[in-house]
């Protein structure tokens, strides 16, 4: 007894392609996440100077994950002082509160991008 499966070769290949594919968008998904969770933490930090605000930024995709941080060099190096706040100051938190209020929108933003890389 023979079996004979028409087109099982083509729909094996667009299945490894797909996942090639989903493969190489992951970076991009995660940096378009980051982006998203740069924009909010820009609209939460304080904003007397400006510095803070010009120095968040976004960590190369490494192993499937990017970081959105103030930069501590230079001018915005009191951002953690902001964040966790000192002896003689309280804290005004600024990247926790970005991150809770954009969760989803972080979310939609990298399963946007993969739904769009499978589109291709």
């Amino acid at each position: 007894m023979e079996f004979e499966f028409i087109g099982i070769d083509d729909l094996i290949d667009k299945l490894e392609r797909t996942g090639h594919q989903v493969e190489q968008g992951k970076d991009e998904a995660v940096l378009e996440g980051a982006k998203v969770m740069q924009k909010a933490t820009k609209e939460r930090v304080p904003k007397l100077t400006r510095n803070l605000e010009m120095h968040v930024e976004i960590s190369d995709v490494k192993d499937g994950e990017a970081e959105v941080y103030v930069e501590q060099q230079g001018k915005a190096y009191y951002g953690y002082f902001h964040e966790v706040g000192t002896s003689k100051m309280r804290a005004r938190p600024f990247m926790g509160p970005a991150f809770n209020a954009s969760k989803m929108k972080i979310e939609r933003a990298i399963a946007d991008k993969i739904r769009q890389r499978l589109m291709v």
